[in-house]
């Protein structure tokens, strides 16, 4: 009982040393980044590739601007077109992975589909659901949504067969298998496809966004640029970091909260 107990306890303090190991390992990043950039400005010596402090000026002078515009415009298309291909993309995923049915119908497409440059069908996107923000959030949509697919379909065939035939054996249907063992097993893998939807549709946005919109931070580098303003440019460029930084922080501290065996050395083996 006693070992049991200091097991137990010792998970958050394992957990609070992952954290402040993330949080120590982001400012070195920053740092080094931060270092390679003040040198290129340093060795180029142009106007086109302003220091960080100066990108980082320009960025706090339009923070009482229109800076909060462009940065609430991006957040709220990239969380609603997250949202949306984690979960349907996540339950294809699932389904192919657990029914023959179901990979035998959607499986052959998601195969063909996969490897194509989905970035090229932007125009698609526009001529056939308009210039607004429903062609937009569907178009990272479709950018992201078959990593998720994929992963999650590989993440039902990758459940132990023991596991399975355990899960049988204590009477689980379909759906107390659905809850009991597929969820809780591909839960981490939900958190990493949020990861690749927010990276990758970021990307997207980033195109999407220089298209019919006056608020973006897409729009804000891209137009910017078209006015030679490249402190702003690197601005905007920061600004979208930061912004991604900040997402994958919440993911980072809603997966700590839901699967904390994954940061404290525990995982399907028991303690590593």
């Amino acid at each position: 009982m006693r070992e049991r107990q200091t097991s137990a306890s010792s998970v958050p303090r394992a957990a609070a040393g992952s954290l402040l190991r993330g949080v120590w390992e982001t400012l070195i990043g920053l740092f080094l980044v931060t270092l390679a950039w003040e040198l290129l400005h340093l060795a180029l010596g142009t106007s086109a590739v302003p220091s960080p402090l100066e990108a980082v000026a320009t960025l706090f002078g339009r923070l009482g601007r229109d800076l909060p515009a462009h940065l609430g415009a991006s957040l709220a298309r990239i969380l609603v077109a997250t949202l949306v291909q984690v979960v349907f993309g996540g339950a294809l995923g699932m389904a192919i992975g657990a029914s023959r049915r179901a990979a035998a119908l959607i499986g052959p497409a998601v195969s063909v589909l996969y490897p194509v440059p989905k970035i090229a069908f932007l125009p698609v996107f526009m001529i056939t659901l308009g210039i607004g923000e429903l062609s937009k959030i569907l178009f990272v949509v479709t950018v992201a949504i078959f990593q998720t697919i994929v992963a999650l379909r590989d993440g039902v065939a990758e459940i132990p067969p023991n596991l399975r035939l355990a899960a049988r054996s204590l009477g689980l249907g379909r759906r107390g298998m659905l809850r009991h063992l597929i969820l809780p097993a591909l839960t981490p893998r939900l958190f990493t496809s949020a990861r690749l939807g927010i990276g990758v549709g970021l990307s997207a946005l980033f195109f999407a966004e220089n298209y019919a919109t006056r608020y973006g931070v897409g729009y804000l580098i891209m137009n910017s640029f078209a006015m030679a303003d490249y402190k702003a440019t690197y601005a905007g460029i920061l600004a979208l970091s930061l912004l991604a930084l900040a997402l994958f922080a919440a993911i980072d501290a809603a997966e700590r909260r839901v699967c904390p065996w994954l940061r404290v050395g525990y995982g399907a083996g028991g303690r590593a």
